[in-house]
């Protein structure tokens, strides 16, 4: 079976930052180059099953820190209940390597200003792309971060460090859901629109990262379109595991057309018959591709099509700047109108 290679990742350290959420640092030697705002996408047999499951990287590749990453614990998780109750220092976790589109434009110190909006678990790749921003650029960042109370405030010591460290370019609004203060209490329309006015920064100069759960990313995400905000400039980023899968819709066309495929310099040939996607057909055939979600959410599988046309079932991460560069998703993408050409992680290979 051709397989993406799987890196080995051996577990360095674990720390646990507030009570359901640890980080968990690897040694070095594993030879991923990741950015900012990406994910690593682990893979674990349990019981008859391999299971992948995404989690964002906490490090900066800026700063030289440890390769890390940050996992919430959820009470039905097969996964993140592993990496919380039964993962150990020295043990090995096998890796697809880093993915994900929830990263720094390629020029960031030509932004004047980022803003964050991030609630729960949604700081942690929010944490790497902020220290990247403060420490590799001239801009100024605003975060808006939403937790239950300070108790579960996860890396809360070291955005109060950053306040210190950058006082004239870093912002820190904390929302905690038990104040008190119901005005304080929650990222409601009249919070949000205030905290922008309050800014007083250039909207359409601002680069805006949303994490979080899905209707809050719906919130954040509507409110910045209705205030101006251009589409491009607003990144979202969430991985909810295990939840229904969107309807799919009918490609305009439902030929069945040949996918070829650049993966780690190997070509491959799959033939696509609706209703198989890319990677449904790539699965089939024995090639196993990158991917995670599998639902048009997270970007794990995302590949640049060079040549001929892919229809997208679903998707809710790519950019219309994304589509533009020719970068489209194999998990509900479709072949239409001719053979397709994709390209994984590498550039083109004879």
């Amino acid at each position: 079976m051709a397989e993406a290679p799987l890196i080995p990742l051996r577990v360095d350290s674990i720390v646990d930052e507030v009570p359901g959420f640890r980080s968990i640092r690897f040694a070095p030697g594993h030879g991923i180059a990741y950015k900012a705002g990406q994910f690593l996408t682990l893979v674990r047999r349990f019981g008859s099953a391999d299971l992948r499951r995404s989690y964002s990287i906490t490090s900066s590749p800026l700063l030289g820190d440890a390769l890390s990453i940050g996992v919430q614990r959820i009470a039905n998780g097969t996964f993140s209940r592993y990496l919380h109750d039964e993962l150990r220092v020295g043990d090995v976790l096998p890796c697809t390597g880093a993915s994900g589109l929830f990263c720094l434009p390629e020029d960031p110190s030509a932004v004047p200003r980022f803003f964050f909006l991030a609630a729960g678990s949604g700081i942690t790749p929010v944490w790497s792309l902020l220290r990247t921003v403060l420490y590799g650029t001239p801009a100024a960042a605003v975060l808006v971060y939403s937790t239950h109370d300070p108790s579960v405030s996860v890396f809360r010591e070291g955005l109060k460090a950053l306040q210190a460290a950058f006082p004239q370019r870093f912002v820190l609004h904390e929302l905690f859901s038990t104040d008190p203060d119901l005005s304080r209490a929650r990222l409601t329309r009249d919070r949000l629109l205030g905290l922008l006015r309050a800014d007083g920064g250039d909207l359409a100069r601002t680069l805006f990262y949303t994490c979080g759960p899905e209707s809050y990313l719906r919130f954040c995400s509507f409110l910045l379109r209705e205030r101006g905000v251009p589409p491009a400039h607003i990144r979202r980023e969430d991985f909810i595991a295990d939840r229904t899968l969107p309807a799919r819709a009918v490609p305009p066309d439902t030929g069945t057309y040949t996918a070829r495929l650049y993966l780690y310099g190997t070509r491959h040939e799959v033939t696509v018959r609706y209703p198989d996607t890319i990677l449904n057909a790539a699965l089939r055939q024995g090639i196993v591709l990158p991917y995670s979600c599998a639902t048009g959410r997270c970007g794990a599988c995302a590949a640049r099509c060079t040549k001929g046309t892919v229809w997208l079932a679903h998707n809710e991460v790519l950019t219309p700047a994304d589509l533009a560069e020719g970068l489209t998703l194999t998990c509900t993408g479709h072949p239409v109108g001719g053979d397709v050409e994709l390209y994984f992680n590498n550039g083109p290979t004879s």
